[in-house]
């Protein structure tokens, strides 16, 4: 009869306590791993968003890329190339993407192949570097020592300041 009107009841107590108990465990971990979720997509949005600045502010703008350019050969004269030749064409302004432009530059190097390939080594670390679309290295027959290529780079140029007409 005592375990009927006291234990009973006690025990359905005590089980009720510890399925609440264990829902709210069960609660604190989702809540643990939304907030851990939630740290990390943070964080991965920090890092696009550094990255996407870095990349404005490496890239040069289409009214700077004269600039850029002459950095560029400065950059071969100083490695003991000589630029024979340089011309411009802005083969993409109607590109898809609305704020990028991929102006594509034919240079004409005259230098050692060892400075050339570091040449080219430097520029495609730059972010503004989209890639080479055509390469020719010929030997020159006038200097032994020389390699003369040809090489059609195209780079990426923002068509305006970002931020701006806002």
């Amino acid at each position: 009869m005592w375990v009927l009107a006291v234990y009973l009841p006690i025990d359905a107590e005590a089980k009720k306590k510890q399925n609440t108990l264990d829902s709210i465990l069960k609660e604190r971990k989702d809540v643990e791993t939304n907030v851990m979720s939630m740290s990390l997509q943070i964080q991965a949005q920090k890092s696009l968003k550094s990255a996407y600045n870095d990349f404005l502010r490496q890239t040069p703008a289409i009214d700077k890329m004269p600039g850029f350019i002459g950095s560029l050969l400065r950059d071969a004269r100083s490695r003991g190339m000589a630029v024979e030749r340089l011309d411009g064409q802005y083969s993409s302004m109607d590109s898809a993407r609305r704020g990028i432009v991929n102006p594509v530059f034919a240079m004409d190097l005259k230098g050692g192949f060892l400075d050339m390939g570091k040449f080219l080594e430097e520029i495609s670390r730059k972010t503004a570097f989209k890639g080479v679309q055509k390469a020719r290295i010929a030997y020159d027959d006038k200097d032994n020592t020389l390699l003369a290529g040809r090489f059609v780079i195209e780079f990426k140029a923002l068509k305006g300041i970002p931020g701006e007409g806002k």
